[in-house]
């Protein structure tokens, strides 16, 4: 009999602690969590004066203009084949947990033809710009990316990246989202040189010890070991499984997923992901997985690691793919969401970003500047929820970020 009641409330004790975390878990699932209300944010990218353009966001994923404001510097109004121009984080890091109610969340912007970036503070009713630092080594830089205090940018040298000067540089980042150059933190491309780099995103793995750059005209990924002094190492090459290496984004397992767009040739756009190893050297999972439609460029993945979104510029469209726990990639939907109802020969879809429990995606058109707003459904779909014409200026905007 003792025995007996020793074990009853063991066995009852283990089933509550089960049924809790089986409770906890669907908590925490997309799918059946709430979405508070949050924002988005996208560049003017204005020669004149760049401002960041406020939408906020409802429950239901509609989206509403909040204003603009203005970073303190100068965008150079082209189409800048860029990814990661706008981030948001703190000092944790573009994905750790962010205070909601505080003031460590901080929006990050370039200014290319003023070469700085800008720091905004996330407030309740807007944005507070912080610090526009045109210290280091700037020059055109077209994307940011922040980890554990320490900022990074990507120094495009000439427009879309035609160099082969290309380069990285770094930052510390205090309390306040002041932004001090770190001395002797940039570091040239892998893919500097005739083809030229043609470089276009930079960022920070989940750990925050690994900077990526891709370089599509190069056909390479640049990586670099970051040490706790926020000083990057000399770049590792890695070559990539197909052709045109462009956005890319960090699972929650800390494997690389990139767009490979082939050269643009007609339904060869693709995606690709790689293993980060020790030695921040790069070993390819799935390799150049076609999706059937033309000019891969812009890639996120669900905050559960199940499914990622890429853009297809020249078929403007969004192609989908469910990954498993390693990272492996098939293709979902080569068409799971369309970005204009007309084919048009020119780049129609093309940054996003997903909200807070990747509830909601939103894509930018970049001729017209329309934002489209979808839903994520369980399985991976995409239901069209919000288009809203003319969001943006037409053709030079750049970058995209949400909450």
């Amino acid at each position: 009999m003792r025995r007996r009641t020793l074990v009853l409330p063991i066995l009852a004790l283990t089933l509550l602690l089960a049924g809790g975390l089986a409770a906890y878990a669907a908590a925490q699932s997309p799918e059946t969590t709430p979405a508070r209300p949050g924002a988005v944010y996208a560049a003017t990218n204005d020669p004149t004066g760049n401002e960041i353009r406020v939408f906020n966001r409802r429950s239901d994923g509609q989206l509403a203009p909040a204003g603009d404001f203005q970073t303190g510097g100068l965008g150079s109004g082209n189409f800048e084949q860029s990814a990661n121009s706008v981030v948001l984080g703190n000092r944790g890091g573009e994905s750790s947990p962010i205070n909601f109610t505080g003031s460590e969340r901080f929006l990050f912007t370039t200014n290319t033809n003023s070469d700085s970036v800008s720091v905004f503070r996330v407030e309740p009713n807007g944005l507070e710009l912080v610090d526009v630092e045109e210290g280091g080594q700037l020059d055109r830089p077209i994307s940011v990316t922040v980890s554990n205090g320490v900022v990074y940018a990507l120094n495009s040298d000439r427009p879309q990246c035609a160099s082969q000067n290309a380069s990285i540089t770094g930052f510390t980042l205090d309390q306040d989202g002041g932004l001090t150059p770190i001395p002797g933190s940039t570091r040239p491309l892998a893919g500097n040189g005739p083809p030229f780099s043609g470089c276009t995103q930079v960022s920070f793995n989940k750990a925050g010890d690994v900077l990526a750059v891709t370089e599509k005209n190069a056909d390479v990924i640049s990586t670099y070991r970051v040490g706790s002094d926020g000083l990057a190492s000399q770049p590792i090459r890695n070559e990539t499984p197909g052709i045109g290496p462009f956005g890319f984004t960090f699972s929650q397992t800390d494997r690389l997923l990139t767009s490979e767009n082939n050269g643009q040739a007609e339904g060869q756009g693709a995606a690709s992901s790689f293993k980060i190893e020790k030695d921040a050297t790069l070993t390819a999972v799935s390799g150049n997985v076609r999706n059937t439609q033309t000019d891969t460029c812009w890639v996120v993945v669900t905050d559960n690691g199940k499914y990622a979104y890429a853009t297809n510029a020249m078929s403007n469209n969004i192609s989908s793919y469910r990954v498993r726990p390693d990272s492996t990639m098939t293709l979902l939907d080569p068409i799971a969401g369309r970005a204009d109802e007309l084919p048009r020969p020119v780049a129609i879809a093309e940054d996003m970003t997903l909200s807070e429990n990747s509830r909601y995606l939103y894509a930018r058109n970049a001729r017209d500047g329309d934002i489209f707003a979808f839903e994520v459904q369980p399985d991976g779909t995409l239901v069209e929820i919000q288009s809203l014409p003319g969001a943006l200026p037409p053709g030079g905007a750049i970058g995209v970020a949400g909450y």
